[in-house]
């Protein structure tokens, strides 16, 4: 064994010529820099968790910029309305003035104005099929065109309600300055002729699955992948029968569940979810 030592090495030779409580500092100022790094990390995830509470659970009409092509992600709002620039709320069949600012919060009501147009209001919920047939058969049954302001909801319900159209031959249209999202559209589809007013906001996302209660994680996850990719399925179906392009759906499944693809005018027509010929709806 050898009595003599190394030679320090380079970064042993700086940290050996930094003046006294130098390395201290640094390792200071190292520490206080992470921990500010991470206190705005938190700062951002409760402002961002803040603004994602805010979009579940206003009713309030929420001010944002209107779509243009190549800028078409808007927030999804379940419970509340868009309103562009300049623009109001629409004007519905069968209401005396817009309609209350929790109805998109609400299970879909229905309500028969003059002139055959009958107005679509609210979530579309489990049942609101049925309830929907329920109102043709019965208050709305000399209805010929239904007029639609929906942030969607259930997928499987929104198909059935398109097929009661088809089946009675029946007129579909977002008004003005309306709100027809996420499943909303497969009802549009619909019907017979097709129609959307200026400014109206249309547009899809995600299809997703709420998770059934007492189920496992692996189970519930395979459960909901299955049932997503026959829900897509579906979706795709309904398009193709209604004579709407089904290219429209690849939209609806690039776009996450909490934000939504508007479609632009030309999209509406190019797709086939409205009638190039049709103009603004009488609503």
């Amino acid at each position: 064994m050898s009595d003599l030592q190394a030679s320090p090495g380079w970064l042993e030779r700086r940290l050996l010529s930094l003046p006294d409580g130098a390395l201290l500092r640094m390792v200071f100022f190292a520490v206080l820099a992470m921990g500010a790094s991470m206190l705005a990390q938190d700062v951002i995830g409760v402002v961002g968790r803040g603004a994602d509470r805010d979009r579940l659970t206003r009713t309030e009409p929420l001010p944002l910029p209107r779509p243009k092509p190549g800028d078409q992600i808007r927030p999804y709002l379940p419970r509340a309305v868009p309103v562009g620039p300049d623009r109001g709320e629409p004007v519905l069949p069968g209401y005396d003035d817009v309609p209350p600012n929790d109805a998109m919060a609400r299970a879909m009501a229905f309500h028969l104005g003059p002139d055959g147009l009958a107005s679509a209001v609210g979530r579309i919920d489990v049942g609101t099929a049925e309830a929907f047939r329920n109102f043709l058969d019965d208050e709305g049954k000399d209805a010929r065109r239904i007029v639609l302001h929906s942030p969607g909801g259930s997928v499987r319900d929104a198909i059935a309600m398109a097929r009661y159209i088809r089946e009675r031959k029946l007129e579909t249209a977002v008004p003005a300055d309306g709100y027809c999202a996420s499943a909303c559209p497969l009802v549009l589809a619909g019907g017979v002729r097709r129609a959307a007013g200026e400014a109206a906001w249309i547009g899809v996302h995600q299809v997703y699955s709420v998770p059934g209660a007492g189920e496992t994680v692996a189970r519930d996850v395979n459960r909901s992948v299955a049932q997503i990719q026959a829900t897509i399925a579906e979706c795709q179906a309904l398009l193709v029968d209604m004579g709407v392009d089904p290219r429209l759906w690849i939209h609806a499944m690039r776009t996450p569940a909490d934000e939504l693809y508007v479609l632009t005018p030309d999209e509406l027509r190019e797709f086939r979810l409205v009638d190039p010929a049709e103009g603004k709806p009488a609503a």
